[in-house]
């Protein structure tokens, strides 16, 4: 049994905006520019400013979100109420896919753990000791991944079973592949899906920093063979996928058909992925690659290869590159384009350290 899938409500907050009118004034050109004060010599896309009270209203359950997680349920309310979920009752079977990072970290403590790595002529005792001394347990259970799916259940009334992934851009990838087949099988009716990453903090940096993964100073665009480096984003994406008899049962616009998500290992990833897509023509590519090198000019010439006569975007020149919202995102705005016949065929591209997904955005059928 294989059923279409069609995406009827899209939610997004990023330096593009909050609105589908945003995200599409930057695919049309509107510069979006990052913040280059903050994390000097790099530097981030700041999420667009938004009042998080009009979608969580109860000051208590505000203050005891983190940014990430207030830009999740944010952009997941966004994108019920694009859908016309509006009321909770029609969320109560609602199932949920989550791609979440396990939210901020002790600054203060990293930094101590990494001086005493580098005094001391036995680093390895010296990590074991910081275990044990410097990182509290409670600490751990309060940035718990799964935390976002809880705080979208309980304040978007979301009442059908969560699943929560976890591991960089690989989390977001698999969160949609999930949500597709099961709709896809026959399993699920209906699933919010998407991926959240709060771009402006030290933490953060200082991971990608020490793999060498920033980019520096003014940096030419994603698709710039000189481009080295990722510029991170403040991004939230999240979708409502339904298939295509649900959508149709209660006369929801279908924003797009989703094709399943292709995904492949290795060098020859993105050959891999185009063989599993359906044949066609395609028009646009949103591509989510970071502008790490080599992987970012080895996916973009795959790319171009496959689909020479297509216009190919690169989500992070527009947001920053988005980590776990990175592939959420960019099927996001495949859907907004095809929907605003910005594109008749769009395909969106998500990678990751050693691999590529694809899938294939039409109009309904």
């Amino acid at each position: 049994m294989s059923r279409s899938v069609v995406i009827t409500g899209v939610g997004l907050v990023s330096a593009c905006g909050t609105t589908a009118d945003g995200h599409l004034a930057s695919i049309d050109g509107a510069p979006t520019k990052p913040d280059r004060d903050v994390f000097t010599p790099h530097s981030v896309f700041r999420a667009a400013p938004v009042d998080f009270a009009e979608t969580i209203s109860s000051k208590s359950d505000r203050r005891q979100m983190e940014p990430w997680q207030l830009l999740g349920v944010t952009a997941a309310g966004f994108a019920l109420e694009s859908a016309g979920l509006a009321e909770r009752d029609t969320r109560e079977h609602l199932y949920l896919n989550v791609a979440a990072n396990g939210g901020a970290r002790e600054v203060d403590v990293d930094m101590e753990v990494l001086a005493d790595l580098h005094g001391t002529a036995d680093p390895e005792g010296a990590l074991v000791g910081a275990l044990s001394r410097k990182l509290r347990p409670s600490f751990l259970l309060g940035q718990l991944s799964n935390m976002l799916a809880g705080n979208i259940a309980i304040v978007l009334g979301v009442g059908g079973g969560a699943r929560t992934f976890m591991g960089d851009e690989m989390a977001g990838i698999e969160a949609v592949a999930d949500a597709v087949a099961r709709i896809a099988s026959g399993q699920s009716e209906r699933v919010l899906v998407g991926g959240v990453q709060d771009a402006e903090r030290s933490d953060l940096f200082l991971s990608l920093a020490l793999g060498g993964l920033l980019s520096e100073g003014e940096v030419p665009p994603v698709l710039d063979p000189a481009r080295t480096g990722q510029t991170p984003g403040s991004i939230a994406a999240f979708l409502v996928l339904e298939s295509g008899e649900a959508a149709q049962a209660r006369k929801a616009e279908a924003i797009a058909q989703l094709s399943p998500v292709t995904s492949a290992f290795g060098p020859g990833a993105v050959p891999a992925c185009v063989q599993g897509l359906p044949s066609g023509d395609v028009s646009a590519i949103l591509s989510a690659v970071s502008g790490v090198q080599p992987e970012t000019l080895q996916v973009s010439e795959a790319l171009q290869q496959a689909w020479p006569d297509a216009h190919m975007i690169a989500t992070s020149d527009l947001a920053g590159h988005g980590g776990e919202a990175a592939f959420p995102f960019a099927i996001a705005l495949s859907a907004l384009m095809v929907q605003t016949k910005r594109a008749e065929r769009a395909v969106s591209v998500g990678v990751y350290s050693d691999g590529a997904a694809t899938a294939m955005l039409e109009a309904a059928r």
